[in-house]
């Protein structure tokens, strides 16, 4: 069941890059993500209010959120900040990057997870796993530095285009600190109460940021545009994150077997990025985003 659960969970999470990629495509970043979050925040509070008002209709199924402590909303609010710094700094890569370029890099996410864990917990690699690790790394530094024409704009000043990129990887890095900091919060707090808090806190985040950041300037930047994708944004993501912590819950579930299926959803974004956005250097990007997958699967497996 669990492994059903995990590559659904990847499929959702490959439509997602899709979507979002769509989303963004000469828009603004900002607003936009605002209203992914606000959306995803939506789904949750019919929920919400049937936990709260009347408990025993959802008590025994996997849609309760459960009240939790202050000391679980300190640690809900913390994961808030740290994945909201990722989708900023993601979103505005995934606008400015083809798809074939942000997915390969966002496959790397589980070895900077292990790196953490390396510092942290202070966990101890073998000698394939540090192979894996090697492997991974020497991939994102060639892919970082691949033909400076292959961005969204050919006129866009190459230092401006290696910014994005640096954006991805500020993105994989929080991303990475937000999956160790789920370990702590998974094995504490309800998933659900936990996805349901993070969504709400994010939302409350990005109405600030917009009122501050955007709004004051909204007619001298990108004007919004609305489109279904934004709502896709969001639904695809929040589907994606309950059905992979309904299958961490498991108590037969493997970490070492879920994440990097969870991840290979980035090979179904890849093969989207070529087709419908024609992109380029496509051989080139398969052969490191296959690099990279392998040095992902030394890592676990060895």
């Amino acid at each position: 069941m669990w492994l059903t659960l995990a590559f659904f969970s990847s499929l959702f999470l490959g439509l997602d890059e899709v979507a979002k990629k769509s989303a963004l495509k000469d828009n603004a970043v900002i607003p936009v993500l605002a209203l992914s979050i606000l959306l995803s925040a939506a789904l949750f509070l019919p929920l919400q209010l049937v936990s709260v008002f009347s408990p025993d209709t959802l008590l025994d199924t996997a849609f309760y959120i459960p009240p939790v402590s202050a000391d679980a909303h300190w640690g809900i609010l913390l994961k808030a900040a740290i994945v909201l710094g990722s989708w900023i700094f993601g979103f505005f890569a995934t606008k400015h990057l083809p798809l074939t370029i942000s997915s390969s890099v966002k496959a790397s996410r589980p070895v900077f997870v292990v790196l953490g864990a390396i510092l942290i917990f202070g966990e101890r690699l073998n000698f394939s796993q540090w192979a894996g690790v090697i492997v991974v790394l020497t991939a994102l530094v060639v892919l970082s530095n691949l033909d400076k024409r292959d961005g969204r704009d050919d006129r866009e000043p190459p230092r401006r285009k290696m910014l994005w990129v640096y954006f991805l990887i500020a993105s994989t890095l929080l991303g990475a600190a937000s999956a160790l900091w789920d370990k702590f919060l998974i094995v504490r707090y309800d998933r659900l109460a936990i996805q349901a808090y993070t969504c709400y806190y994010q939302s409350l985040m990005m109405i600030v940021i917009v009122l501050l950041m955007w709004y004051p300037k909204r007619k001298q930047t990108t004007p919004l545009q609305w489109r279904w994708t934004i709502f896709l944004t969001g639904f695809l993501l929040t589907v994606s994150d309950f059905l992979y912590f309904y299958a961490l819950s498991d108590p037969e579930a493997l970490l070492s077997v879920l994440s990097p299926i969870r991840r290979s959803g980035v090979v179904f974004t890849f093969v989207v990025g070529a087709i419908l956005f024609h992109e380029r250097q496509i051989k080139v990007k398969a052969a490191i985003l296959a690099v990279v997958l392998a040095g992902t699967m030394l890592l676990y497996f060895g």
